[in-house]
């Protein structure tokens, strides 16, 4: 609020006929032209994944720095001459900056980045970016992705203003203050304010105080330099945040009054024009930055979009008595890519803190990726987090780029819009791609993986290499159902460690490979067969041996269950949706025995998709279920059985079959067909003995058929 001595005046201090400048006017073209001509992928914008919209927090009164003793003694100003304007560094009181070094031990994670110090602006903002310190009195820059306007920006109340001096006092202006002070919240009588909390870890409620730092913009030249009555206080509060809280602490905006210059019997402020927010480092140049609008609070909507600028004091919707809060996304952060941790259970703070991978890496990591896949939920993607770290075999790099596929220009395409160029941001993975002639639109495709130690191998130069990253923050990362099998086969201790992008590495005990049948590539389906209720169980091979690691994902509707099927001396498991199925294994597997069985709903045709088998993407397959409308391929009766079965199979041709029963371990029992069969119907009884005539023990069984048509079914042996 306006200084009480001022307050006959109030209706004259807004002046809400401020003049927009030509320059902003082009600026704001400019990001209308991208939102008309382009998209981004707002995955591709990390602020969002660091702060949550903000809110208006009302009850939270403007406290001067100068007001609370403990704030006053810790203060420290900032001199004049300490603002200055790269790269000559020539003092700059109009456009300058002033680093600011934390006092020691406060330190803020901001963006995905540790800080120690922070570069204020005059012009209402500070910057922990120190590579675009340029002149930037355009408040639009809150906005814009651009050269001219600082990345990593936090706002109360960017415009073009001026720091003024002692000097100025002869011209009727008031002498600026920008100044920091290191403190904990306040109440109002200036006491330490307590807070009580649920401690994640123990579960017991515990008391805390909040430090902030506090950067103050006091008595300020507001807006429009020629107005020596507009003058404006606010300021910037970076709370602190521990290790357990990866040092991601909130961000807050506090106003006070403005106008009550006593050098001037002016009473003009200009408010109108500047922005407020807090702004990120990704976005592509001329078009919108990943910014959150400070002007914008939940549950209002268009926060990340809307280019709104302030238009009335106090921003704060016009209250002393609020402020604006950015609170922060803590997540967990790791060094390590592709460590393996998926659940971060090594995290500070977690239950397998400090401890070694041997012990943190568990087959939960595997689950938390399954359950990702299947419940197209993916784990978060942005430079090391969960993404980061399972993502063991090095291969799910990607970035968003503006470029078109030959990284020579800005994607266009001349049939949908040949004038502007239709810009289109996508996805693009990093690995070495190989293009066919570019004839249209829709050239194919191929992709080799590029498995590299470091995240930042093969980010730069030319061949497709990315040359358009510029910072490790714009790598995001994913996990498929193949890093969570390599992580079951770590713990089977078949793998020394992870991360293991070594493929052809001979090394390991058990990397021999299978002579006598080509090795898997892709799953296939045996025939559906009815267990009632509508429900069908349809089984699921490989379509070869593998003698170590396997995973795959199906997409198949109206999944009711999947079950895997034990192997001797080998892992495997699955998890599942209503739509989608995913596999694992570790071990030796052959394509005679069905790794697992997927029950769906009856269907006269079951169509497979999004077939991935160990991260390459397969065809779709067709399955026909018009045996199952009437009688199975394959048929058990009495199943369960206590003292025998006769199975029943529907032979399409005349040749050589066997009909073998295994236990669930994939270990042959007995063969009770071994021989030719007409077309037809072929019976075979099995009275529940193995081979040496002994009565095989309670449980599921597996019945076998090879031959012109291979199928198979569960038996359950009851006693």
């Amino acid at each position: 609020m306006a200084d009480p001595r001022f307050k006959n005046d109030f209706k004259h201090v807004v002046n809400h006929g401020v003049r927009m400048k030509k320059q902003v006017l082009v600026a704001i073209a400019i990001v209308l032209c991208s939102i008309a001509f382009g998209t981004v992928d707002s995955v591709a914008q990390q602020i969002f994944n660091q702060f949550r919209q903000p809110e208006l927090v009302v009850g939270r009164p403007y406290r001067d720095v100068d007001i609370c003793p403990v704030s006053r003694s810790n203060k420290t100003i900032i001199p004049a001459s300490s603002f200055v304007l790269a790269p000559t560094n020539v003092n700059d009181v109009d456009d300058g900056y002033a680093y600011v070094q934390f006092p020691s031990g406060f330190q803020l994670n901001y963006n995905g980045a540790i800080y120690t110090g922070i570069y204020v602006s005059v012009n209402g903002f500070a910057t922990f970016d120190a590579t675009k310190l340029v002149s930037a009195k355009q408040s639009i820059g809150l906005f814009l992705n651009s050269a001219s306007y600082p990345d990593n920006v936090v706002a109360p109340f960017w415009g073009d203003h001026r720091l003024r001096t002692n000097l100025d006092i002869i011209n009727g202006y008031m002498p600026s203050e920008i100044s920091y002070t290191l403190d904990v919240d306040r109440n109002e009588n200036c006491d330490t304010a307590v807070y009580t909390r649920i401690n994640p870890i123990t579960g017991v409620q515990e008391s805390f105080v909040r430090r902030v730092l506090i950067i103050q913009w006091k008595n300020l030249n507001i807006n429009d330099q020629s107005i020596n009555s507009s003058v404006g206080n606010f300021q910037a509060r970076l709370y602190e945040a521990g290790a357990a809280e990866n040092y991601q602490g909130d961000i807050e905006f506090a106003y006070g009054q403005i106008g009550g210059n006593p050098f001037t019997s002016n009473t003009v402020v200009v408010t109108r024009g500047a922005t407020v927010g807090i702004k990120g480092n990704n976005g592509f140049p001329g078009f919108l930055s990943d910014f959150w609008n400070g002007l914008v609070w939940v549950p209002q909507i268009g926060g990340n979009t809307r280019t709104d600028s302030t238009s009335r004091w106090q921003p704060s919707d016009g209250r002393s008595d609020a402020i604006i809060r950015f609170s922060s996304i803590r997540y967990l952060t790791f060094n390590v890519w592709g460590f393996g941790d998926a659940d971060t259970s090594g995290a500070q703070g977690q239950r397998h803190e400090g401890l070694a991978q041997n012990r943190r890496v568990t087959a939960n990591d595997a689950r938390v990726i399954m359950r990702s896949m299947v419940t197209r939920r993916l784990l978060d993607s942005v430079w090391k987090r969960q993404a980061y770290q399972g993502d063991v075999n090095h291969s799910g790099r990607y970035y968003f780029t503006k470029l078109n596929r030959a990284f020579t220009a800005d994607s266009t395409n001349p049939l949908i819009s040949p004038i502007p160029p239709h810009i289109v941001i996508w996805r693009r993975t990093i690995d070495v791609e190989q293009y066919f002639p570019l004839q249209s639109i829709t050239s194919t495709t191929g992709k080799q993986v590029l498995r590299v130690m470091n995240e930042s191998e093969g980010l730069y130069g030319v061949g497709g290499k990315a040359p358009d990253v510029s910072n490790l923050g714009q790598i995001y990362y994913e996990v498929t159902e193949y890093d969570a099998g390599l992580i079951m086969r770590y713990l089977s201790g078949r793998l020394p460690g992870l991360p293991w992008i070594y493929d052809n590495d001979t090394t390991g005990p058990d990397f021999g490979k299978v002579s006598t049948d080509l090795v898997a590539d892709n799953v296939s389906f045996g025939t559906p067969t009815s267990i009632g209720s509508d429900l069908v169980r349809i089984p699921v091979y490989l379509n070869g041996s593998i003698n170590g690691t396997f995973a795959f994902k199906i997409e198949l509707p109206e999944i009711a269950s999947v079950t895997t099927v034990d192997i001797e001396n080998s892992n495997i498991d699955a998890d599942y949706s209503h739509d989608v199925a995913v596999v694992l294994g570790n071990g030796a597997f052959s394509s005679s025995i069905p790794v697992a069985y997927v029950t769906v709903r009856a269907a006269d045709v079951y169509r497979v998709g999004g077939i991935r088998f160990n991260e390459v993407a397969k065809q779709d397959q067709v399955i026909n279920g018009d045996a199952v409308a009437g009688s199975s391929s394959i048929a058990s009766s009495p199943n369960p059985m206590s003292t025998s079965t006769t199975v029943a199979v529907n032979v399409p041709v005349s040749g050589t079959y066997t009909v073998r029963v295994f236990d669930t371990f994939g270990k042959s029992v007995a063969t009770i067909f071994n021989g030719t069969a007409n077309a037809g119907t072929l019976s075979a009884t099995w009275n529940g003995t193995d081979a040496t005539g002994m009565l095989v023990a309670p449980g599921a069984y597996i019945v076998r058929v090879d031959g012109a048509t291979s199928t198979s079914i569960m038996i359950s042996v009851v006693r």
